[in-house]
């Protein structure tokens, strides 16, 4: 349900907008206060495939966006108690001032549906080798976020994906997965088809 809350937030109507940007305009907060930051840095939000490059326990995550080609904070004490390195995850993200916070409905990747979704990229000669996801439209973006959300769920992502209980208890069907490292000559679990060593693994 969060995923789906999640695309018709920032699902873009016929006039490019979406609901953040209508509500911002309708119903604009005081200028300085705390609900107008967020409402802006939610209307740079924006869908990526994310690997987690280092974990910070109860802070948060260095993560590589293996679309826009940059490294960023998401700033989530959640994915900071649970995260393992490698692990790659498709998210919104909203940049703050100096850090990145997830959209709150984030979904593991496995190496299988990793593949699937550049593939299905290849086909749409929107690789990072040939497309700009630095100006991608918001219309590109909605069905880039469809894309990765079709394909986790048909792989059975949802069922990994832990949901924090009243009190800080953490629940999940299968427990948090270890991401074990691959071997350098293995294929990179981001799906590129190039070894680990030539991709993720080059940091």
């Amino acid at each position: 349900m969060s995923v789906l809350m999640d695309y018709c937030l920032y699902h873009p109507e016929p006039d490019g907008r979406n609901l953040v940007a209508k509500y911002l305009e309708k119903s604009p907060p005081p200028a300085d206060s705390d609900e107008m930051i967020a409402l802006r840095a939610m209307t740079e939000a924006y869908y990526s495939l994310f690997q987690i490059t280092e974990v910070e326990r109860g802070v948060g995550v260095t993560v590589q966006d293996l679309l826009r080609d940059e490294t960023g904070f998401i700033v989530d004490i959640g994915f900071g108690n649970t995260a393992q390195r490698h692990l790659i995850l498709a998210s919104r993200i909203i940049p703050i001032e100096g850090f990145l916070t997830t959209g709150g409905a984030a979904l593991p990747v496995d190496p299988a549906a990793g593949r699937r979704i550049f593939d299905e990229l290849r086909r749409m000669k929107q690789t990072p080798e040939t497309f700009d996801f630095k100006r991608i439209s918001p219309l590109q973006e909605a069905e880039l976020a469809a894309l990765v959300i079709r394909t986790c769920l048909s792989s059975g992502m949802s069922s990994h994906v832990a949901y924090a209980e009243p009190g800080g208890q953490t629940r999940s069907p299968t427990g948090p997965a270890e991401a074990p490292r691959p071997g350098r000559n293995d294929p990179c679990p981001c799906g590129s088809g190039k070894k680990f060593k030539k991709c993720c693994g080059r940091s």
